[in-house]
């Protein structure tokens, strides 16, 4: 099993981000295929993803979908990482942040983002920004303001940080206060400096 992996994404800014981010923690040497916009329509790109989105990956021969779902198949691969808990009281709380990330937050806050900024209708951001500034800011206060989601750092932590920095970004939620001691945690980790996950975000 080589510690290989080629990702197909658009920018540093993207749910590639989340992989690359992973695929570093566990030592993995990281091939990436920039596309412009609209290239994920093309049908080079379609015969690997038909669904026309990124990030996909090809890993050990096997095309990849899905950026959580790529994340999880690389952290069972080197268990010893603790990526995913083995406690199983640890592993309720783990799949509750997975699940809150990934199913309630995170298409609504690139939706609102992609809105805000010109890239889809506006009315996104209207439709949006009431429940999800209410969602977002439920989320960001159960964050720990020392250490990890799960004691140890994990996937929820990557995942969190995702739609937290989107958040952020997006003007939903405050960097200052009790979130920014969390993701300056993070942002400390040389895994995710390495990915380039928090290089857009402005700290200053």
């Amino acid at each position: 099993m080589s510690r290989h992996i080629k990702i197909w994404s658009f920018a540093d800014v993207d749910r590639g981000g989340k992989v690359r981010w992973t695929a570093n923690e566990l030592g993995y040497e990281i091939e990436e295929v920039r596309l412009k916009l609209g290239e994920q329509t093309s049908e080079p790109y379609r015969q690997m993803n038909p669904y026309e989105q990124i990030p996909t990956v090809e890993l050990d021969g096997h095309i990849l979908l899905e950026s959580a779902a790529i994340c999880q198949v690389l952290a069972e691969r080197h268990p010893e990482a603790g990526l995913v808990p083995a406690d199983r009281e640890t592993r309720d709380l783990f799949w509750q942040s997975v699940s809150l990330s990934n199913t309630t937050l995170e298409a609504p806050v690139v939706q609102y983002y992609l809105s805000k900024a010109g890239f889809i209708d506006p009315a996104w951001a209207e439709l949006w920004a009431v429940p999800l500034g209410k969602r977002l800011a439920v989320f960001a206060h159960s964050m720990p303001a020392q250490g990890y989601i799960c004691d140890d750092f994990s996937l929820a932590d990557i995942f969190a940080a995702y739609v937290l920095r989107i958040g952020v970004q997006a003007g939903l939620l405050p960097f200052e206060g009790g979130l920014e001691s969390y993701l300056r945690n993070l942002m400390a980790r040389p895994a995710a400096r390495a990915a380039r996950f928090f290089d857009s975000l402005d700290t200053t």
